[in-house]
């Protein structure tokens, strides 16, 4: 498995995956707080079929 960070929209990565023929699989957003000081979230995907 390979991961990636970017500083990007959440909506501007999950476009990004599909675009490149990608099925998002789920939206893993974390809230601000105390501890959080930007948004950060996980969007796993794979490609269809797999």
């Amino acid at each position: 498995m390979a991961c990636e960070s970017y500083l990007l929209p959440l909506d501007r990565v999950a476009g990004l995956l599909e675009q490149a023929g990608l099925a998002v699989t789920a939206r893993l957003e974390q809230e601000l707080g105390k501890l959080v000081n930007r948004p950060h979230a996980c969007l796993p995907a794979r490609e269809p079929g797999l």
